[in-house]
């Protein structure tokens, strides 16, 4: 029965004499060291033991010789294949016969774990802040790195609760919180501010984590602590600096941007979705293409091309360009760019934008009234030119017609067909004149008086009769007579003259040209239409063509000026101009409220 015990069980028996040799072992032992029992036998037992361990090994074997029994040693055996295991002994000898009976249980497992558990236990308390207190919240245990940030000693903190190192910047229900999470079983992390024994204040991240005993009952808890005053006080600077700059950036209409060249992720400041018009969505960033999209169509290529440069050359930018907000509105905007480099590498552009959209059209209305000063005094100076015109050729023509009515009366002399022609083309030459001279007066207060709509038309159409037969158009007008308004002949003059010459610019190299002019009754107003046989106008020059400077012309073919003095004009007559682009050709309707006694 105990034969069978002795070879059964899972416990390692074995017997060896004074000399080192096996006498018995059970199958357990010779399985763990991978040899059968004949082999075990005919080898001594120091052959198998780690030589680390020998010689402590043999000093045990010296009590157990002395007649003392050996309890919970511990050495290292060493299997056939190499395999290293960690055995606890217990010695009995008999010294009668000269043999040691001896039990071991394998505990390779257990002196792992213990092995592993001491090398994360020494980490953490030696590179973190540790303190471990019992279930009532007193402080146990302490290291170095706790007593250091503390500026106590070890001694004035085991026995007390962490109220010593209380900031008071807590309130009562903050630590209330954390009682109830930790005793609940669960764990705690948070920044908490404490008070060094100097009386200094200092933040660490901490992470509070309850022990269990073996029944499962807390039985103590563990503090484990990083101390993040100096960044905790880093963010709280550059915070400050942020919102000094965001500040500064609102009040200069300035905000920043990054663009992280690898992803096409864009970083936007609060003052750049502000000068853009876009919403910010939480967390979520635009991209790259999103970004381009919110220039106006003239000035996409624009801006992608300068981004490409400086993703591809690190060519920085400084560019004036028009946006279009979410809701359709046109701002102008500075908009700077650069690169940043790491390691030699472009991985990111990083700039400014800034609303300039009040400065671009003060400095564009300036502009626009220079122009106009300017083109009143070339007006002023034509004024002056067609009145000498005027009296030099009013002279020799009043000559010529005298003497060619002379000769009429002269009977037998000439064709009086061919002096009637020469009378006319007098005639002609002198409408011309005076209306040159008419047209190019200049009032310094602009008069406005009942004038009628159809006249002041027939007298455009006349001025620019010329234009038109020089570029073969054909010129055809439908005017209703008697169309009171009240406004500046000259004014209104200038308005069709400009509409009609930007029509005679758009179909003069058309093989059929064609222009209409036509006034009609709309009720409480008159409509006048200037069309053309032109294809019309696309869409995103409709929403620019108003715009002072804005021209689809050659540059010297085109200020940019003539639409937007016509607005100018016709809002100072209470008129509105707009393009009609329904219809299949281009064509410009301008209403004008009806002339009553009341306006």
């Amino acid at each position: 029965m105990y034969e069978r015990f002795f070879n059964y069980s899972n416990e390692l028996f074995c017997i060896a004499d004074k000399d080192a040799n096996f006498i018995d072992a059970n199958d357990a032992f010779c399985n763990l060291l991978g040899v059968t029992k004949n082999e075990l036998l005919s080898k001594k037992y120091l052959e198998f033991i780690h030589e680390d361990d020998i010689f402590k090994t043999q000093n045990e074997i010296k009590k157990l010789s002395s007649g003392l029994s050996v309890i919970s040693f511990e050495n290292r055996y060493v299997s056939a294949n190499g395999e290293v295991f960690v055995l606890s002994w217990r010695g009995y000898p008999d010294l009668e016969n000269g043999e040691v009976f001896a039990i071991a249980r394998d505990v390779t497992a257990e002196r792992a774990s213990i092995s592993t558990h001491k090398q994360l236990y020494d980490s953490i308390t030696d590179n973190v802040i540790f303190a471990k207190t019992n279930k009532r919240g007193i402080i146990t245990e302490v290291n170095d790195k706790f007593c250091e940030i503390s500026g106590y000693e070890r001694s004035e903190l085991i026995g007390q609760t962490h109220k010593v190192i209380n900031s008071g910047e807590h309130p009562t229900e903050f630590f209330k919180e954390i009682w109830q999470v930790i005793t609940s079983g669960k764990v705690w992390t948070g920044a908490i501010t404490n008070r060094r024994k100097n009386g200094e204040r200092y933040i660490v991240q901490s992470i509070i984590t309850p022990l269990y005993d073996l029944s499962g009952r807390i039985e103590s808890y563990v503090a484990i602590r990083f101390d993040i005053t100096d960044r905790i006080q880093s963010e709280i600077e550059l915070e400050n600096i942020l919102k000094i700059l965001n500040e500064t950036g609102s009040m200069a209409k300035i905000g920043g941007w990054e663009l992280d060249v690898n992803t096409g992720d864009l970083s936007w400041t609060d003052e750049t979705f502000k000068i853009l018009g876009v919403k910010k969505e939480g967390s979520k960033t635009p991209n790259l293409p999103q970004g381009i999209n919110l220039f106006s169509e003239q000035h996409k290529p624009i801006i992608d091309a300068a981004i490409q440069r400086g993703i591809e050359f690190g060519e920085p930018y400084n560019l004036e360009l028009e946006i279009v907000k979410p809701d359709g509105g046109l701002k102008w905007v500075v908009t700077t760019g650069k690169p940043i480099y790491k390691n030699g590498k472009i991985v990111s552009l990083s700039g400014t934008i800034q609303d300039i959209h009040e400065k671009k059209i003060t400095e564009m209305m300036y502009n626009q009234e220079r122009q106009k000063s300017i083109q009143n005094a070339k007006f002023a100076a034509l004024g002056e030119l067609s009145a000498s015109i005027a009296h030099e050729i009013n002279n020799p023509l009043g000559i010529i017609s005298a003497y060619t009515e002379l000769l009429k009366l002269q009977e037998n002399m000439l064709d009086n067909d061919k002096l009637d022609t020469i009378l006319k083309s007098c005639e002609r030459i002198s409408y011309i004149v005076k209306n040159l001279k008419r047209f190019s007066r200049s009032d310094d207060i602009p008069v406005k008086k009942v004038i009628d709509l159809k006249v002041v038309a027939e007298e455009a159409i006349s001025l620019t009769k010329p234009r038109v037969n020089r570029g073969l158009i054909k010129l055809s007008s439908e005017l209703l007579a008697n169309s009171f308004v009240l406004g500046n002949d000259i004014e209104i003059e200038q308005v069709i003259i400009n509409l009609v010459n930007n029509a005679i610019d758009a179909v003069q190299d058309e093989v059929d040209s064609w222009i209409k002019l036509s006034l009609m009754d709309f009720g409480e107003s008159y409509k006048l239409e200037v069309e053309d046989s032109g294809e019309g106008i696309p869409d995103e020059i409709q929403i620019r063509m108003f715009e002072p400077f804005y021209t689809t012309k050659d540059i010297n073919k085109g200020t940019g000026l003539g639409l937007s003095v016509i607005r100018g004009i016709l809002d100072d007559h209470k008129a509105t101009i707009e393009f009609d682009s329904s219809r299949g050709n281009s064509c410009f309707s301008i209403t004008f409220p009806k002339y009553s006694e009341s306006n």
